[in-house]
């Protein structure tokens, strides 16, 4: 099981794994780098001030990044994609295994239907595909988060994607407890 603790503190890692790469995102598009930072900051801002459920967390963390406004399709992807984690988490303080695979599989699904959409681009939503199908493999929560983030670094090797990037930065750090 992992704890809405413990949850917060991997959220609190993902998002400084995806700040500490500001370089390596600028350098691969300078406007869409910067935007990925400013979404890893307003998730961590409201990571810190949510004080509910699981739920809650991704909840606050998707209203955040939502109000950074704009058309840009990195942010369109991270708002669908935490819309999805916070449509699939359970409304107490603890997830199991088959929590985190639901988890990755509805908001694979909520980034599908965005990019279906116009909202967002494809590079990211085949990164969390390929997350998706390797945690469903996963043997326990904790082995899950490594597997999503060991998968997401090889989906973007050679990539200059800056969502993707971004999202295989969070994953790393949403690995570490």
């Amino acid at each position: 099981m992992v704890s809405r603790d413990d949850l917060a503190v991997r959220l609190f890692h993902a998002t400084v794994g995806v700040i500490t790469s500001e370089d390596e995102l600028v350098q691969a598009d300078a406007a869409g780098g910067r935007a990925m930072t400013d979404v890893a900051s307003a998730v961590s801002a409201a990571v810190a001030a949510s004080d509910g459920s699981i739920r809650k967390l991704f909840e606050d963390a998707s209203l955040s990044v939502s109000r950074l406004g704009g058309d840009d399709p990195g942010v369109s992807f991270w708002v669908a994609w935490l819309d999805g984690l916070a449509a699939a988490s359970p409304d107490g303080d603890e997830l199991d295994l088959e929590g985190v695979r639901t988890l990755f599989d509805q908001a694979l699904d909520d980034v599908t239907r965005a990019l279906a959409a116009g909202l967002c681009n494809v590079a990211p939503t085949d990164v969390l595909a390929v997350v998706s199908v390797a945690v469903s493999s996963s043997d326990d929560e904790l082995d899950a988060f490594d597997d999503a983030a060991d998968a997401a670094e090889e989906a973007t090797s050679g990539t200059d994607d800056p969502v993707s990037l971004s999202v295989a930065r969070f994953l790393r750090g949403l690995a570490q407890a």
